[in-house]
C-alpha cells in the first residue's frame, strides 16, 4: 500500500498506519525526554519502555484551559474542560443531563458548543465572555451583531465579565465574576485561554515565556534533532506582527508540514506569516475570517479604511431564496493592500470566498489587482453576481 491509494480517512486507522511502515503505539505516554541519548521513555501497561530517534517532533497541542491564580483550588475540578478523550466523555455526559449550562468564554470554543447544545431540548445557556462582543479575535462589530440577532432563544450572552473562581453549590456550581456578581448553574464549562503542554520539554529546548517553544523558520527548536509543532508555538502573523500564538487546526497542519518537509531535507520550505484564516458554523450561519480585524489595523501604521457590504440575491433558483450574505474588508487607504476579511452567510458555498481573501491577503494584492481575478460561470451553479468584484468596486469608489 502506498499514501496515493488510500483515502484520506482511513489515515486515522491504525492499521492503515501500520501497512504503510508507521509504528502505533497507542494507550502509551511519554515520561521523559533524554535530549543527550536521542531518547525517549514512556509507561505502557504499567511498565516503563524506550525509544530511540534521530528526530524527535513535538505535537502534545495545548494542555487545559488556564485558570486565574486566583482560582486554583479543588474547587476548579468543577468546571468542565475536554482537551483530552477523557474530559470529553466526561464533560458530554454532565452536559447531556443538565439543564442550566453556563459556559465562560465566547470564543470558537465556546460559540461552537453553545450552537451545539442549543441544538437539544431543554437547555438554558448562558455564555460569559470578558469582552464586549463574541468572537472579537477574529470579527469586528458589524458581523458579530448579525450573529447575535439570530442566537436561539435559549441562549443569554453577558458581556463585560471577567470570570474569577468556582465553588460547588449544593448540585451545581457557583461561578464569581471580578465584578463581584454570581451566577449558579447546574455545570460550567471552561472555554478560555489553552495554553502550551509542556509537561515533558527537556531543559534544552528554549521556551519562551508564554510557555510557548521557541523555533526558528523551520519549527527547529534550540535542539537541532527536536522540532516542535501546532498548538506548542507561536507563529509569523501577518506582516506587520513578529510572532503570536494561534492555536487553530490549520496552523498545526502547516506547522507539521514544513517539519516533516525540513526532516526529509526538501529545501526552501520555511514558515511564511499566517493570516488566521477560519471558519467556522454557529446557529445554523457559517462565518469566515482572514487577516487582521479593524480594531488589530488600528493599532499598527496603516491609514485604516473598511467597507460592508450586504448582498441578499444569489440566483432565481428556488433553493437561493433566503440567501444573506455580508462581506467586510479592511484595506489600507493609502496602498490599497488587502489587510482582512470577514463574511457571514446562510450558504455553506459562499464560505469558500474566505479562501479567495486569505490568499489575496498573504500575497499582499491591492484592490485593483483584485477586480479581475479568475473565476467560472455557469447560470445553473454561480451567482448572478461576483460578490468580489462588487464589494472591491463600494470600496474603491468609498475612497475616491
Amino acid at each position: 500500500m502506498s499514501a496515493e491509494t488510500i483515502h484520506t480517512k482511513d489515515f486515522t486507522k491504525k492499521e492503515t498506519l501500520e501497512e504503510l511502515g508507521i509504528s502505533v503505539l497507542l494507550d502509551c505516554q511519554v515520561t521523559t525526554i533524554l535530549p543527550a541519548e536521542k531518547k525517549i521513555l514512556y509507561s505502557t501497561s504499567n511498565k516503563i519502555k524506550h525509544l530511540s530517534y534521530d528526530y524527535l517532533i513535538l505535537a502534545m497541542g495545548s494542555a487545559k484551559f488556564y485558570l486565574p491564580e486566583t482560582n486554583k483550588t479543588a474547587e476548579d475540578l468543577k468546571l468542565l474542560t475536554y482537551k483530552s478523550p477523557i474530559e470529553t466523555a466526561s464533560a458530554y455526559d454532565k452536559l447531556a443531563n443538565s439543564q442550566n449550562i453556563a459556559i465562560i468564554g465566547a470564543g470558537l470554543i465556546g460559540l461552537e458548543l453553545a450552537s451545539s447544545l442549543a441544538l437539544l431540548q431543554n437547555k438554558e445557556i448562558t455564555i460569559f465572555e470578558q469582552m464586549s462582543r463574541p468572537l472579537f479575535r477574529y470579527f469586528d462589530e458589524e458581523i458579530t451583531q448579525i450573529l447575535l440577532e439570530h442566537k436561539p432563544d435559549c441562549l443569554t450572552f453577558v458581556f463585560n465579565k471577567t470570570f474569577y473562581q468556582s465553588k460547588k453549590k449544593g448540585k451545581g456550581i457557583k461561578l464569581s465574576f471580578f465584578d463581584n456578581t454570581t451566577k449558579t448553574s447546574d455545570v460550567a464549562v471552561l472555554a478560555i485561554n489553552p495554553k502550551p503542554n509542556i509537561a515533558i520539554v527537556p531543559s534544552t529546548v528554549a521556551v519562551d515565556f508564554d510557555k510557548t517553544i521557541n523555533t526558528n523558520a523551520y519549527m527547529q527548536t534550540t535542539d537541532p534533532y527536536i522540532y516542535a509543532i501546532g498548538d506548542l508555538v507561536k507563529v509569523p502573523f501577518s506582516s506587520a506582527i513578529n510572532k503570536a500564538y494561534i492555536p487553530l487546526i490549520s496552523i498545526a497542519r502547516k506547522t507539521a508540514l514544513i517539519a516533516a518537509s525540513h526532516i526529509a531535507g526538501i529545501p526552501n520550505i520555511a514558515i511564511k506569516p499566517m493570516e488566521r484564516t477560519i471558519a467556522t458554523k454557529i446557529f445554523d450561519y457559517y462565518l469566515g475570517s482572514t487577516g487582521i480585524t479593524a480594531t488589530e489595523a488600528a493599532l499598527q501604521d496603516f491609514t485604516i479604511h473598511t467597507v460592508t457590504k450586504n448582498f441578499q440575491h444569489y440566483s432565481d433558483l428556488p433553493e437561493y431564496a433566503n440567501f444573506t450574505l455580508t462581506i467586510k474588508i479592511i484595506f489600507d487607504k493609502k496602498s490599497h493592500l488587502l489587510l482582512g476579511a470577514q463574511l457571514i452567510t446562510n450558504f455553506r458555498e459562499v464560505l469558500e470566498l474566505i479562501n479567495f481573501f486569505a490568499q489575496a491577503v498573504a500575497d499582499k494584492r491591492r484592490l485593483e489587482e483584485l477586480l479581475f481575478h479568475e473565476q467560472f460561470y455557469v447560470p445553473k451553479l454561480s451567482a448572478d453576481c461576483d460578490f468580489v468584484t462588487e464589494t472591491i468596486l463600494v470600496a474603491l469608489q468609498s475612497i475616491r
